[in-house]
């Protein structure tokens, strides 16, 4: 337990759990290199910025989910929430005589609010962000006013907590993946989290303690935390919830707190052995292989370009992919036999471990199938529609009527576009381009051809402006 920050604490490596090491230098991440920001500023493409800036859904409930997707950003929650003015500290500050017990009140306070998981994770100078500031504008990562980069261990020290929020996504929406019934659950959650972040930070003030954001890389902060562990997908895997979880950005604070250590729910040596979120994922991002070394950590590591630049030709259909936590074993409903095996795993020695998730794969596998295909009904939506990719006939660059009639009412199987796993999308235009530069790649071709994989329809003529209702109004 860490009660302070020391120069011990701020030297040696943070404990991130079995499923994230650091091997050597973990230097801060600047944000202004994150892909949102990247995206911002237009440096991956047209399709992308257009699909981040110029988006405007068909249906109602969309366009009041997530700011981007507005037709009128005032209707999101969101909005009103990050453009509300901070409060100021109270002067007159609580005293503190029991951290452990003010930890306890401060995680109670919290899931009152309505957060599903809550953690304390001693902040180490690595988590800042380089420039200690993620400014989610699209430009560098400097404090607020242009003043210049707050130095990361000296951020470290004046906050030496960090807070972090975790919101569940409903399970039976998720089961939508790669529907708009998936991307409803993601986006309100993800509103949810938003306020009961600005709540907590709030209450800290009138408390008289400091309590900033976005100043904090969420993922290495939910690991020291004991949130969860890092999977194969890249997405933080809890106990409760498996990975169907949205982090936001953790508080720092100089709050008096006890940090809570690194979980560990067997998530190391399940996907060590798993790979279903591998195999199912549309882009191919998530590795088959083990894990490799970046930036002095030694985890797996996704290609988060290629899992980004699906969006910005499927959004007839789905914004938010899912399809690994979807199929994650560890996503399932918050049951009885559920625990069962968690706790199961957690008991096991590490080296029978391998065995057992054997045969809770095995058993995943029987009753749960390999590929996520169940059929989601709500409101007005039905994942057992067809998705049919149409031509672009008009001259604005929309699409006709994107899904077809449900060909058996009666059916429990779900449809979501692409309806071919593994279509290696932007391998295979990469190898177009270099057989129209002369070049052709020939094991990269016949790697297409083995694994059968397709090109969808209407990629390459994905228009340059996505055209919808007026951005001031319906």
């Amino acid at each position: 337990m860490v009660t302070k920050i020391d120069e011990q604490t701020t030297t040696d490596p943070p404990d991130l759990g079995r499923s994230v090491r650091v091997v050597g230098r973990w230097e801060p991440v600047d944000a202004s290199n994150t892909p949102h920001e990247k995206n911002k500023r237009g440096e991956l493409g047209k399709p992308l910025f257009n699909w981040y800036f110029n988006r405007t859904p068909k249906d109602a409930l969309s366009r009041i989910s997530f700011p981007q997707s507005a037709a009128d950003r005032r209707h999101t929650l969101q909005n009103a929430v990050t453009r509300a003015p901070k409060g100021s500290v109270n002067p007159e500050k609580v005293a503190v005589t029991d951290p452990k017990a003010l930890t306890r009140h401060i995680k109670r306070v919290a899931s009152f609010f309505g957060a599903d998981v809550v953690g304390i994770a001693a902040v180490h100078p690595s988590m800042i962000y380089s420039g200690s500031r993620a400014p989610d504008d699209g430009t560098g990562a400097q404090e607020g006013g242009g003043g210049p980069k707050a130095d990361s261990t000296e951020m470290a020290k004046k906050y030496p907590f960090a807070i972090c929020l975790c919101t569940a996504w409903d399970y039976n929406l998720i089961q939508a993946h790669r529907h708009h019934i998936g991307d409803h659950a993601y986006h309100f959650s993800q509103a949810k989290l938003q306020l009961v972040y600005a709540n907590v930070a709030a209450y800290i003030r009138e408390l008289g303690y400091e309590a900033v954001q976005n100043r904090v890389q969420c993922m290495p902060a939910a690991l020291a935390a004991g949130i969860g562990e890092l999977g194969r997908n890249g997405m933080l895997i809890t106990e409760k919830f498996g990975a169907r979880v949205h982090l936001g950005d953790p508080i720092l604070t100089n709050m008096p707190l006890i940090a809570d250590t690194p979980l560990d729910i067997g998530v190391e040596d399940f996907c060590n052995v798993c790979r279903k979120c591998a195999t199912t994922c549309p882009t191919n991002s998530i590795p088959m292989e083990g894990k490799v070394v970046h930036n002095g950590v030694e985890k797996y590591k996704i290609n988060w370009e290629t899992c980004y630049r699906l969006r910005a030709y499927v959004l007839d259909f789905w914004e938010v992919c899912l399809t690994c936590v979807t199929v994650c074993p560890y996503t399932k409903p918050n049951t009885w036999w559920r625990t069962m095996a968690v706790e199961s795993l957690k008991r096991t020695p590490f080296a029978l471990r391998p065995l057992t998730v054997r045969a809770l794969k095995f058993l995943d596998d029987t009753f749960w199938g390999k590929v996520p295909r169940r059929r989601v009904r709500w409101l007005n939506y039905d994942s057992g529609i067809l998705p049919v990719k149409k031509e672009r006939t008009e001259t604005n660059g929309a699409a006709a009527e994107t899904h077809g009639e449900a060909p058996d009412p009666d059916s429990k199987v779900g449809y979501y576009y692409p309806l071919k796993e593994n279509t290696r999308r932007f391998e295979i235009m990469r190898e177009r381009a270099s057989r129209t530069k002369g070049e052709v790649p020939k094991a990269g071709l016949a790697r297409a051809v083995q694994a059968g994989a397709a090109v969808m329809p209407g990629a390459d003529d994905a228009p340059s402006v996505r055209q919808g209702p007026a951005k001031n109004g319906h």
